[in-house]
């Protein structure tokens, strides 16, 4: 239904007068229903539909795979049409169609969409009738993709497809449309020239008017046993500003909000999360109150929003088996948790070679066993060949092992937590453990607990630093292990003589990892108490023991630890992990990157020289390019074998520090730019509370920058330079270059890092 003219105008006047919201609400004063029909429109797109996706007939991704059963939105708050008249198609294939908009103003516009062949990263666009247009960037994952049950970005519609054991999802996206203009056209992306496809059901237009809840999902993020975290997203499709939001969930008799999210401020046309924790009973589905209240223009308004909330029917228990432990989240803190200083340190670093940037150091045994690589060589001319891997242990003094000098490195660098290595993929355990003489605390003279040492320095002096294991999971030469998945397996041999050679310290045991791998995971839970358990490789393994047992010793004591993905297949999966590698497409998600300061070696290098070390600037321009695409940026260093850190990692490490200090709202109370993570050069995050925007800017010539970006910005907005807020900047509408030009006075700007504005409500 179209209202224009003045009767839109009594009725938008009707609006400020009973502070309706949308057609699902509860409403303090009544409101005919003809009223509330204007609210949101059914975007038309039946003459442009042509696959089908749903039912027998359909073949989604033209190799046959269909979404099996039938299309059903109704536990979505976003209301969306998917009735085209046709039982033929039931989606259109993006490839820049212009599908036509009311023609009048509109507050939020939702695409229910999918990727085939993904994941894939596209703009979408509108076109007003002034001739501007914006662009919001959507990054959408394989609609077969395995972990959308844990995205916050987009509310997922999950199916069975007609291939057994597979499932396949849908998502409701939100897209920019700014609620002062008129707009034309919602243009969507060209066809790829590879196969991905995006795929659109339906989309929904809300007029600009006020704000609407968008979603309520329950998470499986426990805060305690009893106490769970519902996310509640926040659309302002008024084209005023919203502030003081809070929001709390109700139900007559099973659910009670123990604290209430709060936001500063939802700009004109944006959408924000906020976080409510809950309490409930053994009730799994409840009809639950939202009750929204913000000051808009100085008055404030209460909403109430009713929705069906799906909560477990336990409290956050865990027990051994994939389905239990798989419900594991990563808690709130290692997500506002952004940079963390990664450690590797072991019997590696004793010899510490690799070819520059074409080879770990770590990886030292492993690739001494091997003749075609130049370990293997270099391991003969330097050592000999009858110089085992484990007579490195004579040689090994870690004089200079201070962790006082490590941890107070890593708090000045500005991380907020870090990861030790306890037993790289050599099997050397470098704390106490009972399983395996194999550890530094039976093979040193005297032996050493570095493992204790490090965390118990770190709970006292830097309680601050949240605490994280690694720990390897194979062992490459152990007697006992054998994992043809990988192809490795013991015992260790000399490769230069091909006989078998002792592996140090090892105990005789049948099961590798039920008698080792696993009873060393509990030594490290249970002893140690780290904050983050960071598996690594996976193979063989029963990680579901362990992680329940660890999931639920932190659940009693109120504490919230992670893991991640890299402890074994069907075991618990918090977060992903990327490795030395660019992120194009966001993955679906949390995530964190992860590399050295060597360009290409965790562990310590002796070839590499002092100029081949990555530089401050690129390793700042990785962290803002992991945090603005809603990761982590997990910064290695390795100590030399004497435990000192050279001044090529210790120097960066105090300048990112330095940087941090300034911009540090940008990083460390941001979330994604729900819009897009980057233009070209630059980048952007969002405040967790809604009052700013960051831009950040890679650029490295001293001229005006160009934002075409949509962005908060009008009169009264304050924008600020972080680096230097003393500095003046001037902004203005550039109309024929179709955004807005920060200007800055570049010659009185005194650093080389990246520069950070900040952009704040009026």
């Amino acid at each position: 239904m179209q209202l224009i003219g003045n009767k839109r105008v009594l009725l938008f006047i009707l609006y400020l007068a009973t502070a309706f919201i949308s057609h699902h609400t509860i409403y303090a004063k009544s409101v005919p229903s003809s009223v509330l029909d204007t609210l949101y429109h059914t975007i038309d797109i039946d003459p442009w539909i042509n696959n089908k996706g749903f039912g027998s007939t359909a073949n989604f991704d033209d190799s046959g795979t269909y979404f099996d059963g039938n299309l059903d939105t109704s536990g979505l708050l976003i209301k969306y049409n998917t009735n085209h008249g046709t039982q033929k198609y039931d989606n259109i294939k993006s490839n820049g169609q212009m599908v036509p908009l009311k023609n009048s103003p509109l507050g939020a516009i939702y695409m229910l969409v999918s990727a085939s062949h993904g994941p894939m990263t596209t703009s979408v666009n509108i076109t007003y009738t002034d001739g501007s247009q914006d662009a919001t960037v959507l990054s959408i994952p394989d609609w077969q993709d395995k972990f959308v049950n844990q995205m916050d970005r987009y509310q997922v519609l999950t199916y069975p497809t007609n291939i057994e054991g597979r499932q396949a999802s849908i998502f409701s996206a939100p897209i920019f449309v700014n609620p002062f203009k008129i707009p034309a056209y919602l243009i969507l992306p060209l066809a790829s020239k590879e196969y991905k496809t995006m795929h659109v059901f339906a989309v929904t237009a809300y007029d600009s008017s006020n704000a609407i809840t968008a979603s309520v999902e329950s998470t499986d993020e426990w805060i305690n046993e009893t106490d769970q975290v519902i996310l509640i997203k926040i659309h302002n499709t008024s084209p005023f500003w919203i502030k003081d939001v809070t929001v709390k969930i109700s139900s007559p008799d099973n659910v009670k909000t123990v604290k209430e999210g709060s936001l500063e401020a939802i700009a004109p046309g944006h959408v924000q999360m906020a976080q409510v924790i809950v309490r409930k009973t053994q009730r799994t589905q409840a009809n639950v109150t939202v009750t929204l209240m913000y000051i808009e223009g100085g008055i404030t308004t209460t909403k109430k929003t009713v929705a069906l909330l799906a909560l477990e029917s336990t409290s956050g228990a865990y027990t051994p088996t994939t389905r239990s432990v798989q419900k594991h989240r990563p808690p709130t803190w290692l997500k506002q948790a952004k940079f963390g200083i990664f450690i590797h340190w072991g019997l590696f670093s004793v010899p510490s070679w690799a070819p520059v940037g074409k080879a770990y150091a770590e990886w030292y045994w492993w690739r001494m066993n091997h003749k075609d690589d130049a370990a293997f060589a270099y391991h003969r001319q330097t050592y000999g060949e009858s110089f085992e891997y484990d007579n490195f242990l004579s040689e090994w003094q870690p004089t200079l092992f201070d962790p006082h000098a490590w941890l107070d490195l890593i708090d000045k660098s500005g991380a907020k937590y870090y990861v030790f290595t306890t037993k790289h993929h050599d099997g050397i355990a470098l704390f106490d453990t009972n399983v395996t003489d194999r550890s530094t605390s039976h093979l040193l003279k005297p032996g050493r607990d570095f493992v204790q040492e490090l965390l118990s320095v770190s709970e006292i002096a830097y309680p601050h630093l949240k605490r994280g294991l690694y720990f390897s999971l194979p062992e490459w030469y152990h007697p006992k292990y054998k994992d043809e998945s990988l192809g490795w397996q013991g015992p260790p041999v000399n490769p230069y003589t091909g006989e078998n050679v002792p592996y140090t310290g090892s105990k005789p045991i049948e099961s590798f990892v039920n008698e080792l791998q696993v009873p060393q995971f509990q030594e490290l839970a249970n002893t140690y108490s780290p904050d983050i358990l960071w598996c690594d490789i996976g193979g063989i393994h029963n990680s579901t023991v362990w992680q329940s047992d660890y999931f639920n010793n932190a659940l009693k004591k109120g504490k919230q630890v992670t893991v991640n993905d890299r402890c074994g297949s069907d075991s618990a999966s918090d977060f992903t992990t990327v490795e030395y590698k660019a992120v194009t497409d966001t993955p679906s998600r949390f995530w964190e990157a992860t590399r050295g300061i060597d360009p290409y070696s965790f562990g310590y290098n002796r070839e590499t020289k002092p100029e081949d070390y990555t530089s401050t600037l690129e390793l700042v321009r990785d962290l803002v390019d992991a945090v603005s695409r809603g990761g982590n940026f997990l910064l290695n260093i390795g100590p030399e074998a004497s435990g000192f850190i050279p001044s090529t990692m210790s120097t960066p490490l105090l300048e990112i520090g330095q940087w941090l200090k300034l911009v540090h709202a940008s990083i460390f109370d941001s979330v994604p730019y729900w819009i897009t993570s980057n233009q070209g050069d630059l980048r952007f995050t969002a405040n967790k509370n809604g009052k700013s925007i960051y831009i950040f800017s890679f650029t490295q010539t001293q001229e005006d920058i160009l934002v075409t970006t949509p962005i908060p910005i009008q009169k009264g907005s304050h924008v600020l330079l972080m680096n230097d807020p003393k500095s003046k900047v001037y902004w203005k509408h550039d109309i024929k270059q179709g955004g807005i030009v920060l200007k800055l006075d570049w010659k009185a700007y005194n650093t080389s890092l990246i520069p950070v504005f900040e952009i704040s409500m009026p």
